[in-house]
């Protein structure tokens, strides 16, 4: 190979890398795992586990409710909705200090997360139990499957945020949260 030709293959490698660049599919949102994740944001549904250093009688575990509170000895309803694990356990920490207890420990931790809901074209719709890591095409198995009439190259994800009710487009490999509504459309033909 001479000196000349040589950044000309080059070049052409590079543009025919950018050209199949361009020319992949559009990546779709990815949702973190909640399990560890410290942005994760409580919903109705939440079990979490409540300690508090030294005060068995006032630790325990509690649901949030339809309207995402949860009911905690001494305190009494705790709005916990759209909160982070550390901003629940920060509120909680508060109130006990200001009322009860002098420089409380509190721990807060989510022992079961929210069903997921599965919609459309599948053998069984409905509520299922989150599992950590579940993608959509491993909750559409859950959910008995794809019925002959579904779409199988999408399918559309509702997810509630802080800021509303957010709708995704996911794949296969999409993972679904908890608190999701995947719905599985029908095929045109």
């Amino acid at each position: 190979m001479t000196a000349s030709r040589f950044p000309r293959f080059v070049c052409m490698a590079l543009v025919l890398l950018v050209m199949a660049a361009c020319a992949a599919e559009p990546a779709m949102v990815q949702a973190p795992n909640p399990v560890g994740n410290p942005d994760y944001h409580l919903g109705p549904g939440d079990k979490v586990k409540i300690t508090v250093f030294n005060n068995a009688d006032v630790s325990g575990e509690a649901v949030l409710d339809s309207s995402g509170d949860i009911a905690l000895p001494l305190l009494g309803q705790v709005p916990a909705q759209n909160l982070t694990v550390t901003e629940l356990q920060s509120k909680i920490t508060d109130r006990l200090n200001k009322q009860y207890l002098v420089d409380p420990k509190v721990s807060v931790e989510v022992l079961n997360y929210r069903p997921f809901f599965i919609l459309g074209e599948v053998g069984r719709p409905g509520s299922y139990p989150y599992i950590a890591g579940v993608t959509v095409r491993q909750a559409v198995a859950i959910g008995g499957g794809y019925t002959r009439r579904a779409r199988t190259s999408s399918v559309s994800i509702v997810r509630q945020t802080p800021m509303g009710e957010e709708r995704i487009e996911g794949l296969a490999e999409t993972l679904v949260m908890p608190g999701d509504t995947v719905e599985v459309g029908r095929r045109l033909f």
